[in-house]
């Protein structure tokens, strides 16, 4: 082999190492940054019930970040009736299952859309009700007390904040007497 080949050899396992080594790191960011962790939202809304929800583009980044200690501040469920009545009343909660309370519980928050009165599925709706008609859009926020609740909790308990919360269903009125309720979306009794 003449010094020519050889130096000609030695710049291409250069070359092969390099390019290897390139792609050894890029792989390896895609990776991290594929995996970066981030708050998660878990729908636990049964799918034969007629709404959808997500947090709201506006606001996902920040709530998603695990370093921000005021991502609560920054939720905002936005929800869309997908059926064909107006719903009266919609109730939810936001479970956080990472936390347990003193008592042994979950700890969650309440968010509740319409008069209390349709708790009870043979309240009717009246003209002073506001429904959220078919195709629209509610967003929800969680309430000043809670939000302080948890804040002043945070501070004396010095936990981590948490990786995931869930959406889970209380009760969807359609304010005729129909609607669904629990967890798993059960009809009312008159549908």
């Amino acid at each position: 082999m003449t010094s020519e080949s050889l130096t000609l050899l030695k710049r291409l396992l250069v070359v092969i190492v390099i390019t290897f080594g390139l792609m050894v790191l890029l792989t390896s960011l895609l990776t991290f940054a594929q995996t970066t962790p981030e708050r998660e939202v878990e729908d636990k809304i049964p799918k034969h019930v007629p709404i959808k929800v997500k947090i709201r583009s506006e606001k996902e980044k920040a709530f998603k970040d695990l370093n921000n200690e005021k991502w609560l501040r920054d939720f905002e469920l936005e929800i869309t009736n997908t059926s064909d009545k107006p719903i009266y009343l919609l109730e939810l909660w936001v479970i956080v299952p990472e936390v347990i309370s003193e008592n042994g519980t979950r700890v969650g928050f309440p968010l509740r859309y319409g008069r209390a009165d349709f708790i009870q599925f043979e309240t009717v709706a009246t003209p002073d009700d506001i429904p959220i008609k078919p195709g629209e859009k509610y967003v929800y926020r969680i309430a000043e007390n809670y939000l302080q609740g948890w804040e002043a909790h945070k501070g004396r308990e010095y936990r981590q904040q948490p990786r995931k919360i869930q959406i889970q269903l209380v009760q969807l009125s359609f304010g005729d007497g129909t609607g669904f309720q629990r967890r798993d979306g059960k009809p009312s009794s008159r549908q």
